[in-house]
């Protein structure tokens, strides 16, 4: 074990992020050790974290029993975040105390804080606890036996260490020092007294191979691609061109602006507004009527499957119609007039749902109404505000061309010297590059030489190899003569029973496909006179689903225009009761709406005349200098026009 903290630590890791109901153990535990930052390089410890997390997933109730009474005892001072860290260390007191030895268990115990590891082990080696109530609620688990052999008995044994180390932890709590023991003098290592090695001749070193000289990277390389360029230029005159626009109309400005719409403006509005009252007005456009040729009833064109189907159908509903004309006959009373009682209470229902579509509606649109006179009243509003945040931000332009005139300044006498200090190290910097390039040269000369040489060398050795190759090509070009002559009437000569030539097998075969044709038009025969038999069966039906369909159809008929006459009777009753009311609410809602837009129009006339001159002087001392123009001045001027608008 390398780091006892660390693989304490991914043992607790492993066991919080393991979900029962998503993963089993094995397959969580092989994605946990392969995720990056839980990987482990020895197998030992490898091992030590998945023996560990498989015994506390296996023995969760036993350890659930200690964990769980002691933050019952002690949970006001333990955090609930260290559950798991408690649940591996009570695993490993209980169940591997023996295999690990108090020594690595003391060092893994030691990576954690002293005091919480005290008040656990003191909680769990407490005999009124571990012989008294934990027992207790073990043996309702498992076995009594296996509790006392495999769990208490292996504690017991080393319950005198533990105490122990109980008392150190005890003592280092409380700072006091621990008496040395006096140990046995360390042994002294004593080098072997070998004799010493003759040294060994030094081999001289094989010759490498240089490559050849490469070519250097180009210049260009390293310079930006003309396109961005370009591109950098076109922005930067856009940029010029776009502050020196909004100067010319920051100068050429007018002396004053009216902040009410034009007449153009209110003309469009109320043209919106026409076309949002037209569209909430009920009055559905009427459908196309279809196309003669599409009302004509055509044929549909049925496979066998459905004309079989429709025939049962038709004989089904034949025979319900003759049982209950039979029970009629009988006796039994008709329901004919409790279906006309139902058939009338779903037409009132479905006029009375009609009548309510229509109050909702116009009471949509008497709260459009409202909307608009609330919305008026707002915008009146606005326009008062504007008119303060103008002067606040007038106010505020002032200040901070002041303060920029002065940053300029600063920056201009820092730029000069900057400058200054950047001639001297552009001369020592040539100094450095002339030096540089003069290195450069010596050392291309001398791979030029070496290269030379080893090409030489390269070019001898595949002149060897052509010429091996060129023999060995002529030894394989000499013609090997595989030609075998094959006899169809001779059998293979194996000695087997139903051994036959080719000649005979293909005489069998022409044999069997003749048997085979026969056999084909014998069935083709058959399934003839049983299609034809299908068919007849399928005409007959047929004719009897058509007969059928037409006397159903002038049913429907006759009772869908008795259902249009006693809908529109309920439909007429409906609507004159409850729209009457909301229709002249409405229209007292837009005649109010009517007053107030011809009432907010007269100031706004009145708010077009021309100011008078001394609002001049008052508008160009507050109109900014060309050159303290900014992107901040340009934000509060975009800022204080949409306000307007």
């Amino acid at each position: 074990m390398s780091d006892y903290r660390r693989l304490l630590l991914l043992c607790v890791k492993a066991l919080s992020t393991f979900d029962p109901q998503l993963t089993g153990v094995d397959n969580h535990l092989d994605v946990f050790l392969t995720s990056p930052g839980n990987t482990l390089s020895e197998e030992a410890d490898q091992a030590f974290v998945g023996e560990v997390f498989s015994g506390c997933a296996r023995y969760q109730a036993l350890i659930k029993v200690v964990t769980d009474g002691y933050y019952a005892k002690e949970g006001k001072s333990c955090l609930r975040a260290d559950y798991n860290l408690y649940s591996v260390i009570v695993y490993l007191v209980m169940f591997r105390l023996e295999e690990l030895g108090m020594g690595h268990l003391k060092k893994l115990l030691n990576t954690q804080h002293t005091g919480k590891m005290h008040k656990l082990l003191q909680f769990f080696f407490n005999d009124t606890n571990l012989k008294g109530w934990i027992k207790q609620e073990w043996c309702k688990v498992y076995d009594g036996s296996f509790v006392e052999t495999n769990i208490i008995y292996p504690m017991s044994r080393l319950d005198v260490e533990m105490r122990e180390y109980l008392e150190q932890l005890s003592d280092k709590l409380a700072n006091k020092g621990q008496a040395r023991r006096e140990g046995k003098p360390v042994t002294e290592v004593q080098p072997f007294k070998l004799t010493k090695p003759q040294p060994r001749s030094v081999p001289t070193p094989d010759r490498i191979p240089l490559l050849k000289a490469f070519k250097p990277v180009p210049k260009s390389t390293y310079n930006p691609p003309v396109e961005r360029i370009r591109l950098a230029r076109a922005q930067e005159e856009n940029r010029k061109r776009a502050e020196q626009m909004l100067l010319d109309s920051d100068r050429l400005q007018f002396s004053c602006s009216t902040g009410d719409k034009s007449e153009k403006t209110k003309a469009g509005m109320e043209q919106i507004i026409a076309e949002r009252e037209a569209k909430l007005q009920y009055n559905p456009v009427k459908p196309t009527p279809l196309p003669s040729s599409i009302k004509e009833i055509r044929p549909v064109k049925l496979n066998a499957v459905a004309i079989l189907r429709e025939g049962a159908r038709v004989q089904r509903v034949e025979d319900e119609e003759e049982k209950r004309l039979a029970s009629l006959e009988a006796g039994e009373k008709d329901a004919s007039e409790f279906t006309r009682w139902q058939e009338e209470m779903k037409q009132r229902e479905a006029a009375e749902k009609l009548a309510d579509i229509q109050r909702k509606h116009l009471e949509g649109q008497l709260s459009y109404e409202e909307a608009i006179i609330s919305k008026q009243n707002y915008t009146r509003e606005m326009r008062e505000r504007v008119g303060v945040v103008k002067e606040q931000t007038d106010e505020m332009m002032r200040t901070y061309f002041a303060q920029r005139a002065e940053e300029q300044l600063e920056m201009r006498q820092l730029v000069e010297a900057t400058m200054a200090g950047h001639q001297s190290t552009r001369e020592a910097r040539a100094k450095l590059q002339t030096m540089k390039q003069k290195m450069v040269q010596q050392v291309t000369l001398e791979k030029q030489e070496l290269m030379a040489r080893a090409l030489e060398e390269a070019e001898a050795e595949m002149r060897r190899k052509l010429e091996l190759i060129q023999q060995i090509r002529a030894m394989e070009s000499v013609p090997i003569i595989r030609t075998k002559f094959v006899d169809f009437t001779e059998t293979a000569g194996l000695g087997l029973l139903s051994e036959m030539s080719v000649a005979e097998l293909r005489e069998r075969l022409g044999l069997m496909k003749i048997a085979e044709e026969e056999e084909a038009e014998r069935k083709r025969k058959e399934i003839l006179g049983t299609k034809q038999a299908k068919e007849q069966l399928l005409n007959e039906t047929l004719e009897n689903i058509s007969r059928f369909k037409a006397e159903q159809n002038k049913q429907a008929a006759i009772k869908r225009e008795q259902q249009k006459q006693s809908f529109d009777k309920h439909q007429a009753d409906v609507n004159s009761q409850k729209l009457s009311g909301l229709q002249e609410k409405l229209e007292a809602k837009r005649k109010e709406r009517e007053q107030l837009k011809k009432g907010s129009s007269l100031p706004s006339a009145k708010s077009n005349k021309p100011s008078t001159s001394t609002s001049r002087p008052k508008n160009q001392a507050l109109r900014p200098t060309p050159s303290t123009t900014t992107p901040l001045s340009i934000l509060l001027r975009t800022t204080t026009k949409g306000l307007a608008s």
